[in-house]
């Protein structure tokens, strides 16, 4: 079994964003930041049902996904190329962006099946009592890095592979992407709204809410970012290292 420590990740985590920061920043700009920016700036979700009905929020959510399915999905392939590119970039050593990219492209259709894949576990894992959820993501978010950093094209394979590298992990392995994620995204919220604020009062309601969503952007790119490589860090921990 492989030592895992969370110090070590983590720092890890951080070396790898050092080493690779110009081309990470290029790559989350291009391929993160970018489509983001657009499906937000033309597909608004819009203000949300005022009140505490989950249910009402629940239909307004699938009534948005619903009418604006093309380009959320066409968003959201967009992303895992860019993950896929980023994790690409770490693994091939001494390769280049360009490289990493028509990788990361001619791998896309396995690895988007892959992430529905573990998508589908954990989801159906939340619902029963969030427990399981937790166990099967922490237990399978190796299997993505696996995918790329061993050019595996089978995405069931890829699963088993991520299953068997996490085993004895599994509960490590969530609580610190859990404890890195949580407070980015809420640093990333209280960020984004406090300065939502002082945009539209310093530049107006229509150019201060544009500068808001574009800084909201950034972030949700930069929390991308520092995710994927927590990933790669996890994955680089846990594998066989080559003599």
């Amino acid at each position: 079994m492989a030592k895992f420590t969370q110090n070590d990740v983590w720092t890890d985590t951080l070396r790898l964003m050092r080493a690779h920061w110009a081309a990470l920043v290029a790559i989350a700009g291009a391929l993160v930041f970018l489509p983001t920016l657009l499906v937000n700036h033309f597909f608004p979700m819009g203000d949300p049902p005022t009140g505490t009905d989950l249910q009402a929020y629940v239909q307004f959510v699938l009534d948005y996904y619903r009418q604006n399915a093309l380009p959320v999905v066409l968003q959201s392939f967009v992303v895992m190329a860019g993950s896929a590119t980023m994790l690409r970039l770490v693994f091939a050593q001494g390769g280049t962006v360009g490289g990493a990219l028509l990788f990361a492209i001619a791998l896309l259709p396995v690895y988007s099946i892959l992430v529905v894949l573990v998508n589908l576990a954990v989801g159906a894992g939340l619902m029963l009592l969030i427990v399981p959820g937790l166990y099967l993501w922490g237990r399978l978010l190796p299997a993505g890095p696996a995918m790329v950093a061993e050019e595996r094209r089978n995405p069931i394979d890829a699963l088993k592979r991520g299953w068997a590298l996490s085993e004895g992990h599994g509960w490590l392995i969530i609580a610190l992407y859990l404890l890195v994620m949580i407070p980015a995204a809420i640093l990333m919220l209280v960020v984004s709204q406090l300065t939502g604020i002082g945009f539209i009062l310093a530049a107006g309601q229509q150019l201060g809410t544009l500068l808001g969503m574009i800084l909201l952007c950034a972030m949700q790119a930069l929390v991308t970012t520092l995710l994927t490589m927590l990933a790669a860090a996890i994955y680089r921990a846990l594998a066989p290292k080559k003599p």
